[in-house]
């Protein structure tokens, strides 16, 4: 039985969330703190009043959904990463009570190598894609091999340029608009995508998306197989 190393720091991950999301936290809060300043001096003007306790509304809902999107995250990466077998992480993937009933996940039997990672936070992760990808039906698959294109690695990786083989979680669903495009978010409610991109930089991964037409997109998840 393999035993798992020390576990992430559970500050080093409240950081890697914090740091994407404390900015739209300030804005939503600024946002909250100048409404209520203009509606405490509408006086008798009712429509500026509404109109500016609609916003405040709106914000504190958006803060709310932020923190939702991101809390769950960090209470399932924050117990040991470990060797995991590439083919049980599939395995775990599939079995997933968190994606929706018309997603379909296709495990390919010859999945091979290890990666290190903490098997609840890569299924966190996945559902939330598919989650924020805002479509019913939608297929996941899983390769091992060389790097695909136009991946490219970071060159930090274990002092080398590029690890040799990587373990690949594909997302494949019909949308005209990808959730991000080279690190930036189409929409800033997508909070979630954030939180899964510093999480898999945290394990040296990299996530990346791209349009396959006509009409369809591709997240992938890249991680370093380790042995």
């Amino acid at each position: 039985m393999i035993q798992p190393p020390s576990p992430l720091s559970s500050l080093e991950i409240s950081g890697a969330i914090s740091a994407r999301v404390i900015h739209d936290l300030g804005n939503l809060i600024s946002g909250i703190i100048g409404n209520a300043e203009y509606a405490q001096h509408a006086g008798a003007d009712t429509d500026s009043r509404e109109k500016a306790l609609a916003a405040i509304r709106l914000s504190a809902n958006n803060a709310g959904k932020l923190l939702g999107q991101c809390l769950p995250l960090h209470q399932l990466i924050t117990r040991e990463a470990f060797s995991v077998d590439t083919s049980d992480l599939a395995v775990a993937i599939s079995d997933s009570s968190g994606l929706a009933a018309g997603w379909k996940v296709a495990i390919n039997p010859q999945l091979t190598g290890k990666v290190f990672v903490q098997p609840r936070w890569l299924v966190s992760a996945v559902w939330q894609l598919a989650r924020e990808a805002a479509t019913s039906t939608g297929e996941i698959s899983f390769a091992t091999g060389p790097i695909p294109f136009p991946a490219s690695w970071p060159v930090h990786f274990s002092g080398n340029s590029k690890p040799r083989e990587v373990f690949q979680v594909t997302l494949s669903y019909r949308a005209d608009q990808p959730l991000f495009l080279n690190g930036v978010l189409i929409s800033a409610e997508r909070c979630g995508v954030l939180a899964v991109q510093e999480l898999v930089q945290r394990m040296k991964g990299q996530l990346y998306s791209r349009p396959k037409p006509p009409g369809r997109q591709e997240i992938h998840v890249l991680l370093p197989i380790t042995a």
